[in-house]
């Protein structure tokens, strides 16, 4: 699982063929992590402006490794 770089330095997306429907409520529940876009083969994750990646990624990639 890899966090990919987006046009938008608040969004990255993570590519995936796994059904991330119940991963969207956890990754809802992260502080810093603005919102959640599900799409085929991919999930686009956008922060708030004031959080750092760094404080956060550990959180998203736990929350795929449960899948």
């Amino acid at each position: 699982m890899e966090l990919i770089e987006t046009p938008n330095p608040n969004a990255k997306k993570i590519l995936t063929d796994l059904d991330v429907t119940s991963a969207e409520k956890e990754l809802s529940k992260i502080d810093g992590i603005k919102s959640v876009f599900l799409g085929p083969g991919f999930v686009t994750i956008t922060k708030e402006e004031n959080t750092e990646w760094e404080s956060i990624n550990q959180d998203i990639i736990n929350i795929f490794d449960k899948l």
